[in-house]
């Protein structure tokens, strides 16, 4: 979840203490020492999975079956343990781990990050508590090193990512120093203070598995700070630096392939302005400019500037003798529609947000009489930027023509509308000024493109 960026790390912590806290559940169920109802575990939970249709009881003997095995191998475990605790070399072993618990909690760290369960990591060494050579005192150590080894798995596994790195963090603050405490408080206290707690080995070691992430659990009411520090030793990762556009300087070798690399990446910059559009033509419709519109709308104008001026540079490179008369055209087509481009962004992106917003905050009683004139403005600079990319598709030769014949009766429109409307405020006035340049700006790639066709001279 952290990964995807759809949970924030501080929800997936508390999650995870919570997980962590109730798989000590089943370290409770094995210190019960069920393991002489194994039989009884696999004929109930086989009967409920193989010979019951309904779905809850099929799923409580797949439960049973599962819970049967591990017993199962809780008891291969034990007898094992008690084959090897026979051994002279193994008792001297333990004999010497005594004599060293921190390495015997190492030990137990990384096991838990061999098999990535402290459940498990914590069920080996109860098998090797019945063969007598672990103490109550390595025990719970051991039990506080399969935590510790716990956390590591999720650091090393959300390193990764910024988010997962700093989750895995925060468990770590949270449970290593509590891992610290307890392991000096359990070689500080003498042997028969431990030997005076009540229940068996067994359940003592499964309440110190317990108790130690009810304790972690805890830590959730010092989010914020947690937060704090966690953010600060781990910043947000800085964006990686990519070109602003896809072209492969490997196309040049090819002439007609790079034209038509740079054509896919024009017709990209003429979606991006269809959504800037999108977004003015929606708060002029409501009356409502959005807080962050002016940011998003500058924040896309630098990065359709950017892979301008990357198509320019690459534009450049490309030989016009080795192109036909059609790419040669289309290549200057988009060279000239680049060098338009910086006044057509600034017009539609920061002039037009600025103007939006003067007519809302200064002018709102003739928001009215300026509204339907903008909305068909925009509609039709809308049309002319379809019919420009059509035109660079070379869907129909005469698109070129027809661009030129919309620049003539928009810039008709655009002058009665002006003229018309003498309510009009001035911001709207701005606007509809803004549209007329921009239509003389689009359609001047038209003259480019058609320069040989007869008709469009006429024009």
């Amino acid at each position: 979840m952290t990964r995807r960026g759809r949970v924030s790390w501080r929800n997936v912590l508390a999650a995870l203490l919570g997980a962590q806290l109730g798989t000590t559940i089943l370290i409770q169920v094995l210190a019960l020492d069920l393991q002489a109802y194994t039989g009884t575990f696999l004929a109930v939970g086989a009967a409920l999975f193989l010979f019951v249709e309904s779905p809850r009881p099929r799923g409580a003997g797949q439960a049973m079956l599962a819970f049967a095995f591990m017993l199962v191998g809780m008891g291969l475990l034990s007898q094992s343990a008690s084959a090897l605790g026979g051994d002279p070399a193994v008792q001297d072993l333990f004999a010497a781990l005594g004599q060293l618990p921190l390495l015997f909690l190492v030990g137990a760290v990384l096991l838990t990050l061999l098999v990535q369960s402290a459940t498990a990591s914590i069920a080996v060494v109860l098998a090797l508590v019945a063969s007598g050579q672990v103490s109550l005192q390595m025990l719970m150590l051991w039990v506080l090193g399969a935590n510790i080894g716990l956390v590591l798995t999720v650091l090393l596994a959300g390193w990764a990512d910024t988010q997962g790195r700093r989750l895995g963090l925060a468990t770590l603050m949270i449970k290593l120093p509590l891992a610290l405490v307890g392991a000096a408080l359990l070689l500080a206290l003498p042997a028969s203070a431990l030997e005076a707690l009540p229940g068996d080995v067994l359940s003592q070691a499964a309440w110190t598995h317990t108790l130690f992430n009810l304790v972690a659990a805890g830590a959730i009411f010092f989010a914020g700070t947690l937060e704090r520090c966690v953010t600060a030793l781990v910043p947000e990762a800085p964006t990686p630096v990519r070109g602003a556009t896809r072209l492969d300087p490997s196309l040049l070798q090819n002439p007609a392939l790079a034209t038509n690399a740079v054509l896919r990446e024009t017709l990209q910059v003429f979606d991006n302005l269809h959504l800037m559009l999108a977004t003015l033509m929606r708060a002029v419709e409501s009356g409502t400019l959005p807080d962050n519109a002016s940011a998003d709308i500058e924040q896309r104008c630098q990065e359709i500037r950017a892979g301008s001026d990357e198509m320019v540079i690459f534009l450049d490179a490309i030989p016009d003798d080795a192109l036909g008369d059609e790419d040669r055209a289309l290549k200057e087509t988009m060279d000239d529609f680049m060098r338009e481009l910086p006044i057509v962004l600034r017009t539609l992106g920061p002039d037009f947000c600025d103007a939006i917003a003067r007519l809302l905050r200064q002018h709102p009683e003739q928001w009215a009489a300026a509204q339907p004139l903008l909305i068909e403005a925009g509609d039709r600079f809308n049309k002319q930027l379809n019919t420009v990319a059509r035109m660079l598709m070379r869907e129909r030769p005469e698109l070129g023509r027809k661009i030129l014949e919309r620049k003539q009766d928009n810039s008709r429109w655009l002058i009665q509308a002006k003229n018309s409307d003498v309510r009009l405020a001035y911001p709207a006035w701005e606007m509809l000024d803004g549209f007329q340049e921009l239509n003389r700006r689009l359609s001047g790639v038209a003259y480019v493109y058609c320069r040989n066709d007869p008709e469009a001279e006429d024009l």
